[in-house]
C-alpha cells in the first residue's frame, strides 16, 4: 500500500473489496473472460488497481474474490476474501443494483444502521460504491435491466464472534463496511464510528436507560446491577468517554445513563479531561493529593497519595469503600464533568476497580456491585 501514516501503511476497506470483487465480475459475465485486477474509485476520487485472487464464470454469473489487506491496522477481517457474485436481472429498471447476502456476510436485525432489516449488512457507502461501479459499466456496453450482487465473506461468520456485530443487530457474519474506502491504521475515527452506531441503534430499539463502560470488564461488572437491560443498552466508549458523551447527547432520546469509569482513569476524568488515554493525559498525582486535602484528609495521607507512582495504588492508603471522603469527592467531580452534557437527564456516575468494587453516585451513595474477584486487602489497610 502507498498510503502510510507515520511509518504505518494503509489498507482497503471490505467495502473497497467487494466494489473491486463485484465489478470484475460484472465485467467477466459482459466478456465471457475471466478478469486478473479491477480497478475502484474510491468516495474521494482516487482510482485504486485490487488483484483478483479467484474468478469463476458460468453461463448465466460470475463470482470474483479479492483478498481483504488492511495494512498495519489490527483488523479481524485482513486476510479474508470478499467475493462478490454477480448476474443479470432483467426484472430490475435499467442500471438498478439487487444486494443478496452469501456466506460470512450477516443480516441487519434491529433499527438504526442506515440498512434496513432483513437486509444484508452492507452498509450504505459500499453499497453506492457498488451500485455506481456496475452502473457505468452496464451503461457502457449498452446493457438494459439491472443486476443482482451476491457478496460472500468465507470464514466471516466465525470471525465476526470477535467484533460487536451483535451488539449492533448484525447476525450470521460481517458487516461490508467503509466509509472512505481506506483503512487508516489505529484510526479514531473507525472506533467512533461504531460508538456511533451502538448509540444509533439502542435509540431505535426503544432503549430510555444507557450504561456507558469504558469496556467489557467494566461492562461486566455493572451487568448484575441493570440486569434488566438489554445488550443494545450498554456502549462501550473505549479512552474516548467524551466524544462518546457527545454522541448520546445528541441523540437526544435517553432519559437517563449510567457511566461506569475505572479509579485510575477516574482522576483524569475529574480534572475535566474527557480523553483518558494515557498517551493523552499522564498521572497527576498533584491534583488527587489536592482533593485528598479537600476531602480533610491529614497531611501524612497527602503526602503519600502525593507519591504515589501508581494511581491504583491509591486503595491501599486510602480504603475503597462508602462513605469513603476521598472517593466521594472523586466521583462526584466526575459527576459533574458528564453532568455539563447531560444538564437535563439523570446522571449516575459509577467509581469502579476490578478487586474492589463500585461505589456510585446520583446524589447519594450505595455499593452497587461486588468486586470482579476477592479483593485483597494490604497489611496497612487490616491494621485500619
Amino acid at each position: 500500500m502507498k498510503g502510510k501514516r507515520g511509518n504505518l501503511h494503509y489498507g482497503y476497506t471490505t467495502g473497497s473489496c467487494a466494489t473491486a470483487a463485484a465489478s470484475a465480475a460484472l465485467r467477466a459475465l459482459l466478456l465471457r473472460k475471466a478478469q486478473e485486477e479491477a480497478v475502484v474509485a474510491l468516495p474521494q476520487g482516487k482510482s485504486v488497481r485490487f488483484s483478483v485472487e479467484a474468478c469463476e464464470l458460468t453461463a448465466e454469473s460470475a463470482k470474483c474474490c479479492v483478498r481483504k489487506n488492511a495494512g498495519d491496522d489490527p483488523d479481524v477481517t485482513h486476510g479474508l476474501l470478499i467475493c462478490a457474485g454477480v448476474r443479470f436481472h432483467p426484472g430490475l429498471g435499467d442500471g438498478e443494483v439487487e444486494f443478496l447476502k452469501g456466506e460470512g456476510v450477516g443480516v441487519v436485525t434491529l433499527p438504526g444502521l442506515g440498512i434496513e432489516v432483513g437486509e444484508p449488512a452492507i452498509n450504505p457507502v459500499p453499497r453506492a460504491m457498488i451500485s455506481e461501479a456496475l452502473r457505468r459499466l452496464l451503461d457502457e456496453h449498452g446493457v438494459k435491466g439491472g443486476v443482482s450482487v451476491t457478496v460472500s465473506v468465507p470464514g466471516g461468520e466465525e470471525v465476526a464472534r470477535k467484533t460487536l456485530n451483535a451488539r449492533v443487530g448484525v447476525r450470521g457474519g460481517l458487516s461490508i463496511i467503509g466509509t472512505s474506502g481506506i483503512v487508516v491504521p489505529y484510526s479514531e475515527e473507525a472506533y467512533l464510528d461504531t460508538i456511533r452506531k451502538v448509540v444509533q441503534v439502542a435509540r431505535y430499539s426503544g432503549c430510555r436507560k444507557l450504561v456507558v463502560t469504558s469496556g467489557v470488564r467494566s461492562e461486566r461488572m455493572l451487568r448484575p446491577r441493570y440486569a434488566d437491560l438489554p445488550d443494545t443498552a450498554f456502549v462501550h466508549y473505549g479512552n474516548r468517554i467524551g466524544k462518546a458523551l457527545d454522541m448520546v447527547h445528541e441523540a437526544a432520546f435517553f432519559d437517563s445513563v449510567v457511566v461506569g469509569v475505572m479509579l485510575a482513569k477516574a482522576t483524569k476524568l475529574a480534572q475535566g479531561e474527557l480523553d483518558l488515554s494515557s498517551r493523552t493525559v499522564g498521572l497527576n498525582r498533584s491534583f488527587m493529593a489536592s482533593l485528598a486535602r479537600r476531602a480533610g484528609y491529614g497531611k501524612d495521607v497527602v503526602a503519600r497519595i502525593g507519591g504515589l507512582e501508581l494511581m491504583r495504588s491509591i486503595v491501599d492508603i486510602v480504603p475503597f469503600r462508602e462513605r469513603e471522603p476521598l472517593y466521594e469527592l472523586l466521583a462526584r467531580s466526575c459527576r459533574e464533568v458528564c453532568r455539563e452534557r447531560f444538564p437535563e437527564r439523570r446522571l449516575t456516575f459509577v467509581l469502579m476497580t476490578m478487586e474492589n468494587g463500585c461505589l456510585s453516585c446520583d446524589g447519594s451513595y450505595v455499593a452497587e456491585c461486588a468486586p470482579s474477584r476477592p479483593a485483597v486487602r494490604s497489611s496497612k489497610q487490616r491494621k485500619r
